[in-house]
């Protein structure tokens, strides 16, 4: 705020201090901020030469929405924003008058509710319009034209609303992108200071990602501005519609800084969200090379960020940590597989946390801990329930082709157990598709919170969404006449995998495995009950059906998910007594499941990669 506040002498109330927007401190002030700061201050008090209505035009990422923030910090007025959509009509622009609902059967009320800029307007508040360009209806256009007049005002239903003279409207619209058609020439007079958007200086990038990652490398932060710079500058000769940005730039910063090469990153967080075509990656490529970036990235190694401090690592019982722990000494005892003697006369003073499968644990005169083995009763019962559940399992799935062609042919269904080494190329694996996986599941997410239903009732109504032509209650909370959503999402996912020896050409087995791994991953994120089966003849010379049961969402604590790693490519395929099996109507318990369990929608994946 500082020298920039445009009236000192105005008090704003609790609710619209609340609205100034606060300066993190990864900002970096820019020449297009000082410049129009200035501009704006000093003509604030010259009556018809005062500036009020500024336009930033620039790509995406060249800092739009950040410069019209920052300029309510600087000027001290509250912030508040309207994105404008193709369909906007009047009633975006001056408000709309909804009926209100009794709630006693009372006769139906209305009332006025008043858009975001005509609260900004009337109140003198700091208004970004972001991308007016799109708007199709002219009549909308003429509207926010007769917004903007210095002393212009707004016509409501209710009223005259004049303009408030510390009412500043920023107009923020991007450059060349679908959907977006030249600035109204009547809109565009209107402007009293404009500015040109692209990507800051050099200096200006290095700060602001200093402050934005933590980064203290000035090289590091150099070189990939310098890419970025170069990037964008291909794009835009090589008529390549997306353009390399700050948010790309932060965010390639911040994935070398936690271990990704940078020449991987670059690719992931930077060119493929310019464009994936292969003729325009070569161009980007080739501006690199001229520069010689992409040399001076590719000899760059980063190693992840680590940190010992006992209160921030963290780590997982299960194993699947992201941190690589040390090695444990030999001299240590195996804690996880003692536990307590009964007749044993140690005492401890403090009770030491331990594992699932210890006890107490009792301490020698000196303090020293004194250990116990499990008996072999204890260790023999998962694996006395995992014999049960693997019969259970080929009992349902003969019992699934009785009556069938296939009636006659044996089938195994066998239950892999994960090896170590499987464990940690499983930990590899989905470490390395873990990014892709948490952006899925984050979309994902929100979706299987509510179900909407697509029917209509006539008697009720629920919701949030705006639906100017339905009901409002008093609340200010709109509603629409659809049916309530399921209070309990249901997804149920089953992956049947082909184990057929053609997988093991043109790398399909190891695709399968990849494919296998990133199903998992995401519906565990997402709590979502899964079934992943594999299906091949044995290579005996009767050519049995075996089926590998690699994940069941019956009994979850059984499943072995690393034994995923050791997927083969056995025999020739038996696809239509699989599918008998994996379709029955009656007998397999697992797939019935799939079919007549209380699950809304069930998805069965195939995963045969010819």
């Amino acid at each position: 705020m500082g020298h920039w506040n445009l009236s000192p002498n105005r008090r704003l109330t609790e609710a619209e201090k609340a609205l100034v927007w606060k300066k993190p401190a990864s900002h970096a002030e820019s020449d297009a901020e000082r410049r129009i700061c200035e501009a704006v201050k000093q003509n604030w008090n010259r009556g018809e030469m005062k500036i009020t209505n500024i336009l930033l035009e620039g790509d995406a990422g060249s800092g739009k929405t950040q410069l019209a923030k920052a300029l309510s910090a600087d000027f001290g007025l509250p912030y508040t924003k309207i994105t404008c959509f193709a369909n906007m009509d009047k009633s975006d622009i001056l408000g709309a008058i909804l009926p209100v609902a009794g709630s006693d059967n009372q006769e139906v009320q209305y009332q006025y509710y008043p858009s975001e800029i005509v609260q900004a307007y009337e109140n003198g508040w700091l208004l970004e319009i972001q991308e007016p360009t799109v708007i199709r209806d002219a009549a909308v256009l003429m509207a926010l034209n007769s917004a903007l007049e210095p002393d212009g005002s707004i016509n409501l239903p209710t009223r005259i609303v004049h303009r408030h003279p510390d009412f500043i409207a920023v107009i923020t619209t991007n450059r060349g992108y679908n959907g977006c058609r030249p600035l109204n020439e009547a809109l565009r007079d209107r402007i009293q200071h404009a500015e040109k958007m692209d990507l800051p200086s050099l200096e200006v990038m290095v700060e602001r990602a200093a402050c934005k990652t933590g980064c203290t490398d000035t090289e590091l932060l150099q070189t990939f501005a310098r890419a970025i710079i170069a990037l964008d500058k291909s794009a835009k000769a090589n008529a390549i519609k997306d353009v390399a940005g700050m948010r790309s730039y932060f965010y390639w910063i911040d994935a070398a800084l936690q271990g990704t090469a940078p020449i991987e990153a670059l690719y992931h967080k930077v060119i493929y969200k310019m464009t994936t075509d292969e003729e325009e990656i070569s161009l980007l490529e080739q501006a690199l090379k001229k520069q010689n970036l992409l040399s001076e990235l590719e000899t760059m190694c980063f190693l992840p960020k680590s940190n010992t401090n006992g209160e921030e690592l963290k780590l997982r019982a299960d194993g699947n940590s992201n941190t690589v722990l040390p090695e444990p000494k030999e001299e240590l005892p195996p804690s996880a597989a003692l536990k307590r003697r009964p007749d044993s006369k140690g005492r401890s003073d403090s009770l030491a946390e331990t594992t699932v499968q210890t006890e107490q644990t009792q301490t020698n005169e000196d303090g020293t801990p004194i250990y116990h083995e499990l008996s072999l009763e204890e260790t023999k019962q998962p694996q006395e329930e995992k014999k049960s559940f693997r019969k259970q399992l080929n009992h349902d799935a003969r019992e699934a082709v009785k009556g069938s062609i296939h009636e006659k042919i044996g089938m195994i269904v066998h239950r892999p157990e994960a090896t170590e080494a499987q464990k940690d190329a499983y930990r590899e694996t989905a470490q390395q598709l873990r990014p892709v996986i948490l952006e899925l599941s984050r979309k994902t997410q929100p979706l299987l919170e509510h179900e909407v239903s697509v029917t209509f009732s006539g008697n009720r109504v629920y919701g949030t969404a705006f639906h100017a032509e339905k009901t409002a209650s008093p609340d200010l909370r709109y509603f629409s006449r659809k049916n309530p959503p399921e209070e309990k999402p249901s997804l149920a996912v089953a992956l049947r995998i082909d184990q057929s020896a053609s997988m093991n050409s043109f790398g399909r087995l190891e695709a399968a495995r990849h494919a296998a791994v990133a199903v998992n991953e995401f519906c565990k994120q997402c709590e979502i009950p899964l079934l992943i089966y594999g299906d091949t003849a044995d290579r005996s010379p009767k050519e049995k059906m075996s089926l590998y049961s690699y994940i069941d969402w019956e009994k979850p604590k059984l499943n072995e998910e690393a034994a995923l790693m050791g997927m083969e490519s056995i025999s020739n395929n038996r696809d239509g007594m699989a599918l008998r099996v994996f379709t029955s109507g009656q007998g397999f318990r697992e797939f019935v499941s799939l079919l007549l369990e209380t699950w809304i929608t069930k998805i069965l994946i195939f995963c045969i990669i010819k």
